[in-house]
């Protein structure tokens, strides 16, 4: 299994944070975020970690990690970036966004899961993130709709809350037969869509309506994007300790 980490963003709602450095390297608890999933990785013993850089590209410099630049970073988007390292994107996968933290247990729970062949992390309760997130609506979540069997029916920041069950926390898992599943699609979009402004949402409801089975598995436990300096403050006193 590899992994790969969506990082070439630079985090605009924080600049006096990220003006002279990428938003992964945001420090809580002493730790920068990415380091923090890099480490949790390397406990589950996934060592082909990719990292898809673009802002401040330089200091974003681990040792036995593979790089991949994302030259546009300034014009595209999630889905752009994610294909930049689509060389790597053969096996299974784990894919997840350099600006969020979390406790290990809801990157293994993923890691571990069978079902289906493309899954996504998501958080039923996912509310009770947003109780003092004021600068960061319900509007503004990847919500997500769900069935009984756990089968994604819609995901995007425009669904109702009365229809939305859950939130996606951009953590994905892709089998080989996913991986190859998110490759002929995104190559099918390119021939008749601009997909610079595309987010990782955008192309999963794109495959919903295709028809593909996308699988949900409900991570619970500490997790927090972290988008404006109060989601930082709110990290900081949520993850206290490594």
């Amino acid at each position: 299994m590899k992994a790969i980490i969506l990082a070439a963003g630079r985090g605009t709602r924080i600049p006096s944070i990220t003006k002279k450095k990428p938003k992964c390297l945001i420090k809580v608890n002493k730790i920068p975020i990415l380091l923090r999933q890099i480490n949790f990785l390397r406990k589950l013993n996934i060592k082909d970690i990719i990292i898809v850089k673009g802002f401040k590209k330089n200091q974003i410099n681990y040792k036995n990690i593979k790089y991949v630049i994302n030259k546009n970073y300034k014009k595209n988007e999630q889905l752009e970036s994610l294909f930049c390292a689509k060389k790597e994107m053969k096996c299974d996968l784990i894919i997840t966004f350099a600006d969020t933290i979390y406790d290990f247990s809801l990157l293994k729970k993923i890691v571990e899961f069978k079902k289906g062949e493309i899954i996504l992390g998501i958080d039923k309760k996912w509310k009770k993130r947003y109780k003092f997130r004021y600068d960061h609506p319900f509007t503004q979540a990847d919500k997500v709709k769900i069935n009984k069997q756990g089968n994604l029916l819609k995901i995007g920041k425009g669904l109702s809350l009365k229809e939305t069950n859950a939130e996606f926390l951009g953590i994905l898992k892709l089998t080989k037969k996913g991986c190859s599943i998110f490759s002929k699609s995104f190559k099918k979009l390119k021939k008749k869509e601009h997909t610079n402004r595309m987010q990782i949402h955008n192309f999963i409801q794109i495959l919903i309506q295709e028809k593909e089975k996308i699988f949900s598995c409900d991570l619970q436990g500490k997790f927090m994007e972290i988008d404006t300096f109060n989601d930082y403050k709110i990290a900081s006193k949520m993850f206290t300790t490594k």
